[in-house]
């Protein structure tokens, strides 16, 4: 029964929808009014368009202006996505304006002076209340959807979604359509781990380590919203082979005066807190936040290796896991207004914490069928990771007189200090340990980053932007190996010096060619990459092993979009991608995850290389709304893992490494769409269906895979309101194996208090279940085709919880401040890694 009423709130995913749908971006078109005839001139009149409850940006409201002489409109204009508009070839005079969108009241701007045939007039910000009686005839206005398909991304609006409340990031992007999330947090994009995720558009050092960690790192209840970028232009990096993650947090509005948040959650599995406070005044604005996150689980495992060769070792280990962390996270910034053309911003954000994990394991070995005492012992493991960043961030950007026209200087420091710590004590039952194992990992990832970008709006409605960006990365891991065995000790030391610098220019041209909008870009990268490895084995003979590489890359983007009746919009993009591997993938040092368990990077890994093709269609009709992708990536030179070399080591041990050995080849098709049967009532959904073909020059591996998304929401009145999000993973193959399906579901129910600026919810994570159990299976072949071993991993993870959020927003607007538009670095071109990180400082 339980399976059956997941499956029904699944299929309602089918169809889709949105009271008043969101309508693709567009380039802005100043509409001439029927019946006019208006004298022209060459000024310009400029404005913003915002909600006078939200804040936020009304786009496509109505601009008339209005004659004053004959009081009829004579030009007109709607605004963009952002609230923005301009009214061009105005002549000399005085007019009013007329702004209005459907559910808002009417807002009259009243004495626009145009002084001279080619001044420039800029209105401010005009605020637009809601029409209440308007409201009553509408289901749903100006209310933002909890996804938004836009022309070069997908939108989704965490905070919309109460079943947020109280849980992480990890959490949020679970519910994000095209992204699955598995229970350790590790993220994939249709069906891709390779991609970047971004803080407010840039790097943070809270990602340098592993992304999954960093997840849980990030209280949902600071998370606005959740941008999904699957085909970037060439202004980006060349980011992640399936796209680009970009996390926005709530912050500063840009509106005069004092006002912050709070919130608390304490829950089974997890338990955080937050605030944050904003204050502006004059040309002036600080923001803060701060957040804490204390998470605790549980669960069991077990992991059978069989080898065969002339001894047909099997291993069988089994135990139970304890999973305990601390985090936390702030950040301090501010702008300042030089001049009504000149900004100035910068912030300092610090985070750490420790994650640790304690696994009490139990192995039995046997030889021919035969037990082997000497090989069975029982291990206690402890993982624990330390890890503390700081981020810098200084930006300056001028607009010109020309609408459009800016020049942005950007600058990032960005600095992560890790400390890993892996122990294993094996011993007999009832007896002192008789061996102990001790790897210490230390690290360290220092990144500057400089960047110029410069846009020109030509005639036409045609843009150009250039750009040029310096990455200087600098990285360094030491690590020492200790073997305890019965008083007798063996040690090896591995120092790992990286070095990688980036330099990069990029120019794309956006126009319109009979109503196809185009935007064609070229970026041209190059990276210089100088590294060493010193080791010294367990008899002390040192050895080093340096090496340099440099290569030249030139990548070209193309996009095409096109909208028939504002309501059905065609879009089709090519890109090329290059990935470079991170130190997760690069660091030779020996990670002892468990007995018998060694993993170890390949410092001499080359860049992927990856070609990205994608179609797209979205539309609206009353009260739904649905999009379609097709895609195909083409990955040459991905990087894999691979069986790696164990002599040396005991007898049975399993080296897990990567190479750059395989062709991926992913062929997709995604769909989103909503709908809102009644007016109290909103259902979505998503799904992401794909056929992966992985080969390499001894095995290959192929199938299909998807990933359904259902989430659906009922106001009940009075401040009441509930939430459901569930969704189903298919098993997920890799070049030496599976992993298993999986799934998940939440409730939440939120209560309103103190006028709606606070309220109190209760969250259910997988109430219908006890556990989730969480297979993955791994074949090993020699390079004659044969079978080395199999290995089969089962984990029971305890993710059922529950949590209770108290949340209040206080302050208060005296005066609105147009928004800014802001700039920011993207460093989003490095291949991260999965899991917690086998390699030390990423």
């Amino acid at each position: 029964m339980k399976k059956n009423l997941l499956l029904i709130l699944l299929g309602l995913s089918t169809s889709a929808v949105l009271a008043q749908a969101p309508q693709q971006a567009r380039p802005q078109q100043q509409t001439a009014i029927p019946g006019t005839s208006a004298p022209k001139g060459n000024a310009k009149i400029s404005g913003t368009i915002l909600d006078a409850d939200t804040k936020q940006p009304i786009e496509f409201a109505t601009v008339a202006l209005i004659n004053l002489s004959t009081g009829k409109p004579i030009d007109g204009t709607m605004a963009d996505d952002k609230g923005r508009f301009t009214l061009q070839k105005v002549a000399a005079g005085k007019y009013k304006l007329n702004v209005s969108f459907l559910g808002y009241l009417l807002q009259a701007v009243e004495n626009v002076t145009v002084a001279s045939d080619n001044a420039e007039v800029n209105v401010g910000t005009v605020s637009l209340g809601a029409d209440t009686k308007k409201l009553s005839e509408v289901v749903i206005t100006g209310e933002k959807p909890l996804v938004e398909e836009k022309i070069d991304r997908t939108v989704y609006n965490a905070e919309k979604d109460i079943t947020n409340a109280g849980g992480s990031a990890a959490d949020v992007l679970q519910k994000v359509p095209s992204l699955s999330v598995d229970t350790d947090g590790n993220v994939q994009l249709r069906g891709s781990a390779n991609v970047r995720v971004l803080i407010n558009n840039k790097p943070s050092s809270i990602m340098a380590g592993s992304v999954s960690d960093a997840l849980k790192q990030i209280p949902a209840d600071m998370i606005k919203s959740v941008e999904v970028i699957t085909s970037p232009s060439a202004k980006y990096d060349a980011e992640g082979t399936a796209g680009i993650i970009n996390i926005i947090t709530k912050k500063d509005s840009g509106l005069q005066g004092v006002n912050g948040s709070v919130a608390l959650t304490g829950g089974t599995r997890s338990s955080n807190g937050n605030a944050s406070l904003n204050v502006r005044k004059g040309k002036l604005g600080i923001n803060a936040n701060a957040s804490t996150v204390q998470f605790y689980n549980h669960g069991d495992m077990r992991n059978v290796t069989r080898f065969y060769d002339e001894t047909q070792l099997l291993r069988s280990q089994f135990g139970d896991t304890d999973i305990r962390g601390g985090f936390y996270n702030g950040m301090l910034g501010f702008d300042y207004e030089l001049s009504p053309k000149n900004n100035i911003s910068g912030s300092i954000r610090r985070n750490g914490g420790e994650f640790k994990m304690e696994n009490d394991q139990s192995q039995l070995v046997t030889r021919d069928g035969q037990p082997s005492s000497e090989e069975s012992f029982n291990t206690d493991i402890v993982n624990r990771n330390k890890r503390l960043g700081t981020d810098l961030n200084l930006d300056f950007v001028h607009t010109f007189d020309k609408p459009g026209q800016e020049l942005a200087i950007l600058g990032q420091y960005t600095m992560t200090d890790a400390d890993t710590r892996n122990y294993q004590d094996r011993f007999n039952q009832g007896e002192t340990p008789f061996q102990l194992q001790r790897n210490n990992n230390d690290g360290a990832n220092n990144e500057f980053t400089a960047q110029v970008d410069y846009v020109h709006p030509l005639e036409n409605k045609t843009n150009v932007e250039v750009g040029a960006k310096t990455i200087l990365r600098d990285v360094k891991s030491d690590g020492v190996s200790r073997d305890i065995f019965r008083d007798i000790t063996k040690s090896e030391i591995l120092n790992f010096d990286y070095g990688q610098d980036v330099y990069a220019a990029y120019a794309t041209y956006g126009f319109i060619f009979k109503k196809v909008n185009v935007k064609l870009g070229a970026r041209f990268e190059q990276t210089e990459i100088d590294a060493d490895y010193y080791k010294e084995d367990t008899e002390g003979k040192p050895s080093s092993s340096p090496f340099t590489d440099s290569y030249n890359n030139l990548i070209p983007s193309v996009a095409f979009s096109y909208t028939v009746k504002e309501k059905h919009t065609f879009k089709a993009n090519f890109t090329q991608r290059i990935q470079r591997p991170s130190l997760f993938y690069l660091n030779p040092f020996d990670q002892n995850q468990a007995p018998g368990t060694v993993v170890r990077g390949y410092p001499e890994l080359d860049a992927e290389l990856t070609d990205l093709f994608e179609l797209g269609y979205s539309t609206y009709f009353k009260t739904s709304f649905v999009s379609a992708n097709l895609y195909m990536r083409q990955t040459d030179n991905a990087i894999e893992t691979v069986n790696g070399d164990n002599s040396g080591l005991p007898d049975g041990t399993t080296v897990l490494t990567f190479g750059n050995v395989a062709k991926n080849k992913t062929y997709g098709m995604s769909f989103y769409g909503s709908i809102k049967p009644v007016n109290k009532l909103t259902i979505g959904g998503s799904s992401n269906v794909y056929f992966v073909d992985l080969k390499s020059d001894t095995v290959s591996n192929s199938g299909w895979m998807y990933n359904i998304n259902a989430n659906s929401s009922y106001d009940f009145g009075k401040g009441f309101s509930a939430q459901f999000n569930g969704g189903f993973n298919s098993r997920r193959i890799n070049l030496l194996g599976s992993f298993a399906s999986f799934s998940y579901h939440s409730l939440a129910f939120k209560k309103e208090l103190f006028a709606g600026k606070g309220g109190v919810s209760v969250g259910l994570d997988n109430p219908f279940r006890k556990s989730m159990k969480m297979k993955n299976d791994v074949a090993v072949y020699n390079k004659e085709g044969n079978l080395e071993y199999e290995q089969n991993i089962l984990i029971n993870n305890y993710n059922r919880g529950a949590r209770v959020t108290f949340d209040y927003r206080f302050g208060k607007m005296d005066k609105q401040k147009a928004p800014r538009r802001k700039r920011s670095i993207r460093n989003d071109d490095t291949k991260q890694g999965d899991g917690n990180g086998a390699g030390g400082v990423q």
